[in-house]
């Protein structure tokens, strides 16, 4: 018998059929035989000095440095590099965007100032990255014109729209979106038959551009196609694109407008908030909008009725209408002003 192991006093028999239960089988022994027998089990102890361990083709301090290499090749073809692309890519286009504010910076200066007054209104400094992001969306979009012709007049306006509600964000570009569809006027959807000033869908972002003018026209009714819509594509991209961590705290704070406006939504259908159009009742992907376009084109009384309500737009949006300087803070906007 090999040392350091334990003998159980009675034969077992493998192919022996056994009792129906251990309390059966010690049942028929007599009380110190099985005492005995459960003094040997509980002494049996194991050798396992002859089990052989795992068996490893390399060291193992040579497979844990094959599984960092491994884990470093993905990261590099996974992380890094397409990171590294897109850095360049955004740089090379921030280049071209450079070149063309040189060669053509005061007619885009122009065009801004006469139409759009939230550009007017700015300081110089953030004038200038209007001016940049405004291209640089341009540049991101491709622009389809239906019964219009091709015109950058009307490609600068629109993206202006966009940066305009965007300006007190890093992310701003609405990357989801690759196409912006410009239709002369009102026109009709096949899907509900009714007559739309400019909708957002999958396939793009759509506007009206005779009513897109009028918005901005008359600046101060409260009512402007292209902020409305550009108000619809920011929390489409957020609920729809990919997100980093710049798009998750805009999506918790917007999370945090809708719980805020729910009762100002509800008080809109007994029609209790005169300040706000009444096309707010509708949704509340309506309500969203119809609160942007009040923010900017009327904030004075906007604040005035619903100042709680108007302070989470101006957190969520980080920026402020009311204020000379507009943006509540440079550095979560991505930049310095």
């Amino acid at each position: 018998m090999p040392p350091d192991t334990s003998r159980i006093p009675e034969p077992i028999i493998l192919n022996q059929p056994l009792p129906d239960s251990f309390m059966e089988k010690t049942l028929l022994l007599p009380e110190q035989r099985v005492r005995e027998i459960m003094d040997s089990l509980s002494a049996v102890s194991v050798d396992d000095s002859a089990i052989p361990g795992p068996h490893y083709i390399l060291p193992q301090w040579a497979m844990f440095l094959v599984v960092l290499l491994l884990l470093g090749i993905f990261y590099l073809a996974h992380v890094y590099l397409p990171q590294k692309k897109e850095r360049e890519e955004a740089e090379r286009k921030d280049e071209e965007v450079a070149t063309k504010l040189m060669l053509n910076r005061s007619r885009y200066e122009r065009w801004l100032s006469v139409h759009n007054p939230y550009f007017a209104s700015l300081p110089p400094g953030l004038q200038q990255i209007f001016l940049h992001r405004t291209l640089r969306f341009m540049q991101d979009k491709e622009f389809r014109f239906h019964h219009l012709p091709y015109d950058e007049f009307i490609m600068v306006l629109i993206s202006g729209s966009a940066v305009q509600l965007t300006l007190g964000l890093k992310n701003y570009l609405m990357e989801f979106f690759k196409m912006i569809h410009v239709i002369k006027t009102e026109y009709t959807l096949k899907l509900d038959n009714e007559t739309y000033y400019g909708h957002v869908s999958k396939t793009g972002i759509y506007i009206s551009w005779d009513h897109f003018v009028k918005g901005y026209a008359d600046y101060g009714d409260g009512s402007n196609v292209g902020l409305h819509e550009m108000a619809h594509a920011v929390s489409f991209d957020i609920f729809l694109g990919e997100i980093d961590r710049h798009d998750i705290a805009f999506h918790s704070r917007l999370e945090e407008f809708m719980e805020e406006g729910r009762p100002v939504f509800r008080g809109l259908r007994k029609k209790e908030h005169p300040v706000l159009e009444q096309h707010a009742a509708v949704n509340i992907d309506e309500f969203w909008a119809v609160c942007v376009e009040t923010f900017f084109e009327n904030p004075e009384e906007f604040q005035r009725n619903l100042p709680d309500l108007y302070l989470t737009i101006v957190l969520l949006l980080n920026q402020d209408p009311l204020k000379p300087s507009k943006i509540v803070n440079s550095e979560l906007a991505g930049y310095e002003c």
